[in-house]
């Protein structure tokens, strides 16, 4: 197992220095930067020192620090891929199920053919139709941005909706609801590719663990189809989902970014296209380090958490 462990934060660390590669490159884009004293391989050193020390040096657009930027507008985008993902998982996994047991029916086939067009959902399209649909309508969630500006709260944590619910105002439930009103549509946007996405994979591993020895074994014995599913291809599919978690939430993490403009949502999507279009080169550089390391460490985490949950994988973390 830390032979395992070893080779994984090897791998990670090896990703690690091929982004900064990246990110010192684009680092050096900006004119200013491109001076003698900060080319080179000590250049590129002194440069690794301040990453390691949390120092993403500053923003030429406003002069606050990039560290503190990035730290106050990554939690919108958290929050809204974490709603996004939660309803995603909510809808596709019962829907997966469904059309691998139907899979011969024209309900299932139907599944079928939406989750294979997962991918193909142009959200930033479907996010200008639908807000200007909802608008035309008046629905209460034809909102932009994270909250209306009439009501003041604290940013103690970031995340508007918890900051609303932590709020002591007396008018927190109205807050609350305004809020979860906000939130409402993209994350509607971002849970359709997804909870196909979803749906499909575990359409697919439901399959797969019907089509295993043990399963038919457990047909023979004349156990009913209801008690095959709840105890072996139920409780075989929903362990290797976890695996899927990842590429679904960064699936998520980067449709968001294209629908944060769309809706003025305070995401680190907008604060980068900003900076794009500024021509912040300090920005975009701290920016990318910062998204690539966040993926990282849900990569991390998830392959961990899947090697504790699925027995089936606890076998590669022993081999030497």
């Amino acid at each position: 197992m830390l032979v395992a462990l070893v080779r994984k934060l090897f791998l990670t660390l090896i990703t690690l220095i091929l982004l900064s590669l990246i990110s010192y490159h684009i680092l050096l884009r900006d004119p200013l930067n491109s001076f003698e004293d900060l080319t080179g391989i000590p250049a590129y050193f002194s440069y690794l020192q301040n990453l390691l020390n949390g120092d993403l040096g500053i923003s030429y657009n406003n002069g606050e620090p990039l560290t503190q930027q990035i730290l106050s507008v990554f939690p919108a985008t958290i929050s809204l891929s974490l709603s996004a993902l939660l309803v995603s998982l909510l809808l596709g996994l019962p829907l997966g199920f469904l059309a691998a047991n139907q899979r011969h029916n024209l309900l299932g086939k139907t599944l079928t053919t939406l989750g294979s067009v997962s991918l193909a959902v142009p959200v930033f399209w479907l996010a200008l139709v639908l807000l200007y649909y909802s608008s035309v309508q008046q629905w209460e969630i034809a909102a932009v941005g994270e909250i209306h500006p009439i009501y003041e709260i604290n940013n103690d944590t970031g995340f508007r909706l918890l900051d609303a619910f932590l709020t002591d105002s007396e008018h927190r439930l109205k807050i609350i609801q305004n809020a979860l009103h906000h939130l409402a549509l993209p994350t509607l946007i971002l849970a359709i590719p997804a909870t196909l996405e979803v749906m499909r994979f575990t359409q697919q591993r439901a399959e797969y663990v019907a089509k295993q020895t043990y399963v038919k074994v457990a047909q023979t014995r004349g156990w009913s189809p209801f008690k095959v599913w709840r105890t072996h291809i139920v409780q075989n599919t929903l362990p290797a989902i976890v695996l899927m978690i990842t590429r679904t939430l960064t699936l998520i993490f980067a449709f968001s970014m294209l629908i944060e403009n769309v809706f003025s949502w305070g995401g680190i999507g907008r604060w980068l296209i900003n900076a794009l279009t500024a021509q912040d080169y300090n920005a975009i550089s701290a920016g990318v380090m910062a998204i690539g390391l966040y993926v990282l460490l849900i990569d991390l985490l998830t392959s961990l958490i899947t090697t504790l949950l699925d027995p089936s994988n606890k076998k590669d973390w022993y081999v030497k």
